[in-house]
């Protein structure tokens, strides 16, 4: 009788070893989007910019670089 518990407890013990815990993150999905636009993964929320200046032809002038987006924001401004 004593050897059929041991053996019981045993086996008790050795399958919540084994067990494997249910995560809360399983059971989530992302978000089905509305459309296609809306819903891009990571995006940013501020556009990081970098100010260059010239002097054109006497007249001071600036452009703006996105940093971020990596293209021209602007056209040359006359300061």
């Amino acid at each position: 009788m004593k050897k059929t518990i041991m053996a019981f407890m045993l086996i008790c013990v050795l399958s919540l070893a084994f067990a494997v815990p249910a995560m809360a993150s399983d059971a989530k999905v992302a978000p089905e989007p509305t459309t296609t636009a809306e819903y891009q993964g990571i995006t940013p929320f501020i556009e990081m910019t970098r100010a260059y200046w010239r002097n054109h032809q006497g007249q001071l002038q600036m452009r703006i670089w996105g940093m971020t987006s990596g293209r021209w924001l602007t056209d040359w401004i006359t300061i």
